[in-house]
């Protein structure tokens, strides 16, 4: 049994700022096995959301909470925007995930046309909203720099007006008050990452909430480029989050090791992870 983390003890709240489309599913599994479950809260947000998850709706409703409430966890998860802290009464330390920008972008795309209750699905199956419309059009605001606007904790700024302050104010968040800013691209990297800085242990896993692999989207290198004009604060904020992250790997001489050896275990794991994991989805798709 893995450790947990000591729910009266000294270690901060954990939050993680969980960005859509960055693997963020998969990497709350594995947080939930290293937190007692009494000491996990997820914050939900609203039922309808146009904005997805760039709003301050978990914000409010956590702030809202009383205070002793609000000092339970040691874990808060939530698709949000930054600056939830502010309101949690104890030591406190963000995680995240970022992923490359024009690979990010397609898997969003993709998951609206695969996803039927999406506000945006019909329009993208019947081909009136094509990948361009979908980025250039102002119907979605997190392919408008969505992970440096979370990071900077912006809900405001409208459609297509981010200026170099909203970059500027993601990377100071980060400097001030994020442990570990992974990778999807390194995944693994990013879990040895974390248990290095809290003691996690358990930090196995399986792909949870994929895309199906026979779905293709064909992108042309005009889209790419496309989805790299748009999203130019998040190219540089990506490159400014990977070069840090390769250099935090680099200073570990021990890194190489424990990488190998999680892998390996991790392969030996993945068996019985998939069928837990496909029985729990059985289970709740049984209740809905």
């Amino acid at each position: 049994m893995a450790d947990r983390a000591d729910a009266d003890g000294g270690d901060p709240t954990v939050i993680f700022l969980h960005i859509g489309k960055t693997a963020g599913w998969t990497l709350r599994q594995i947080l939930y096995r290293n937190v007692r479950p009494d000491r996990v809260m997820r914050v939900r947000p609203p039922a309808d959301r146009p904005r997805g998850f760039l709003n301050d709706e978990p914000l409010r409703a956590f702030a809202a909470l009383p205070e002793e409430e609000r000092a339970r966890p040691r874990l808060i998860v939530s698709h949000m925007i930054f600056g939830i802290h502010e309101s949690v009464p104890r030591p406190s330390a963000y995680i995240t995930l970022l992923r490359e920008p024009v690979a990010r972008t397609i898997s969003q795309y993709r998951h609206v046309l695969r996803t039927r209750h999406h506000r945006l699905h019909a329009a993208a199956v019947s081909g009136e909203l094509t990948l361009e419309r979908y980025v250039c059009d102002g119907q979605a605001l997190e392919v408008d720099n969505g992970q440096s606007r979370a990071l900077a904790g912006d809900a405001g700024t409208p459609f297509g007006e981010c200026t170099d302050a909203v970059l500027d104010a993601a990377l100071r968040n980060l400097d001030r008050h994020v442990s570990v800013a992974g990778l999807t691209e390194r995944f693994d990297e990013t879990l040895i990452t974390l248990g290095t800085e809290f003691g996690w242990r358990n930090l196995y896993y399986v792909r949870a909430n994929t895309a199906p692999p026979g779905q293709r989207l064909q992108v042309s290198d005009a889209d790419r480029r496309m989805i790299e004009e748009r999203n130019r604060f998040d190219c540089e904020l990506y490159r400014v989050v990977a070069e840090r992250f390769r250099a935090r790997i680099a200073a570990d001489c021990d890194f190489a090791r424990r990488l190998q050896h999680h892998q390996r275990g991790n392969a030996l794991y993945r068996p019985w992870g998939r069928f837990a994991y496909s029985v729990r989805k059985a289970a709740i798709r049984a209740t809905r």
